[in-house]
């Protein structure tokens, strides 16, 4: 019997570092990689998801100028000649804006040899004079393929995608690929003339390494508090300050709760201080950046999301496939991540409401153990079955059925 021969795709992205994108490959890499003959091309071979794309994936790294779209510049700060080239880049986005930084930049780009059925940029563009993005742009110039198809991991409209140099770029994809319906729906609503272009790919999860992590070392709270957990970036967009605002208010009204912090970023110390003010600092733990989330998140009451926007936070996904109830401010996802799969609770984009419901639910610790129980009897039920065929249709533009 003749040996299908397997399709060769090349996905792009910037690098490998710890984040939401990065994380959403790596385990699209783990569950097409025996599939599809499958090339990894970053910018730079850095971050510590490097570790954990699978033996069978390809990765080679772009050589040319584009490489500093894959690295920062503190980075840079031991080889001289890379912080000045990163640097000077970096400057003239600021003044002249990227895509005529890009243009001269793709000069000095080679193209890859190789010939492909499919090509994904599995990262978007961001601010017209920000130095970031630059994978759609290198797919489109340097990468030969028959298809090509730009992944979605935003909320174009609020995370400052939604431009003119941008949507020329995106339009030149023969499909535009969201990670969930209301991703999609925002990017239409940006920009309507692609709607037949767009197709939703949801977020691949590894469920069994989810369960397997949860039980190594399973973080044990005191159970005489009410654990509330943050799994987050720590920055201004991710909306904590707000969290730990209404978290002290409660807190005198006299309920027994802890706020755990898992993350780091540029507002750690602003965060510490805003919780020290309020005289709350026993009751708001910084854990700092874990490797391991999910041992914090197995026996948490409830995972806090207070983003002033969000695309489909994979976090939402993971805290329900433990049994782990979410609080969620409403963002682009939040209705058919939390309360269409009935995960949890959604509340105004707002402290007023956030600080209403959480009241509600601390008033009735039994709706909290009601849907956590009901979240663990389906946690079986789990499987990236939908995210696969919505992949293999965006390759090929067919419907494929999953085995």
């Amino acid at each position: 019997m003749k040996e299908t021969v397997k399709k060769k795709i090349i996905i792009v992205n910037n690098n490998m570092k710890v984040g939401g994108v990065q994380k959403s490959l790596c385990n699209l890499l783990w569950s097409v990689y025996d599939e599809y003959d499958v090339t990894l091309c970053l910018f730079s071979k850095r971050g510590s998801y490097m570790n954990e794309i699978p033996s069978g994936v390809k990765v080679i790294e772009s050589r040319g100028p584009f490489r500093y779209f894959g690295i920062s510049q503190a980075e840079c700060k031991k080889h001289f000649s890379d912080k000045v080239k990163r640097g000077t880049l970096a400057l003239l986005c600021k003044i002249f804006g990227r895509s005529k930084i890009l243009k001269l930049m793709l000069k000095f780009e080679s193209v890859i040899q190789d010939e492909f059925d499919c090509a994904i940029a599995f990262l978007h563009n961001g601010r017209k004079k920000s130095f970031y993005g630059g994978v759609q742009e290198y797919v489109l110039k340097c990468v030969k393929a028959n298809r090509k198809i730009a992944f979605l991991h935003c909320d174009y409209a609020k995370c400052g995608a939604n431009n003119d140099n941008n949507n020329c770029t995106i339009e030149q994809f023969d499909l535009v690929a969201a990670c969930s319906e209301g991703c999609k729906s925002t990017f239409v609503s940006a920009i309507p003339r692609l709607k037949e272009k767009c197709t939703t790919v949801r977020n691949f999860h590894r469920y069994e390494e989810i369960y397997k992590l949860a039980d190594n070392d399973t973080i044990n709270y005191d159970v005489n508090t009410i654990n509330l957990l943050i799994v987050s970036r720590l920055s201004h967009e991710k909306g904590i300050d707000r969290a730990i605002n209404v978290c002290a208010e409660e807190y005198r009204k006299g309920h027994n709760i802890t706020l755990h912090i898992l993350g780091e970023g540029p507002m750690r110390g602003e965060l510490e201080e805003l919780a020290a003010r309020l005289r709350i600092s026993d009751r708001v733990i910084f854990h700092g950046e874990q490797s391991n989330p999910y041992r914090y998140m197995k026996k948490a009451d409830i995972l806090l999301m207070t983003s002033y926007h969000e695309a489909a936070p994979m976090v939402i996904d993971e805290a329900i496939s433990l049994g782990l109830p979410v609080l969620t401010m409403q963002t682009t996802s939040s209705d058919e991540m939390v309360k269409d799969t009935q995960g949890g609770w959604v509340c105004g984009n707002n402290s007023e409401a956030f600080a209403i419901t959480l009241d509600k639910l601390l008033n009735d610790l039994n709706a909290i153990e009601l849907i956590s129980n009901n979240l663990k009897k389906r946690m079986n039920e789990r499987n990236n079955n939908d995210a696969l065929a919505a992949f293999r249709y965006a390759v090929t533009g067919e419907n494929l059925q999953v085995d």
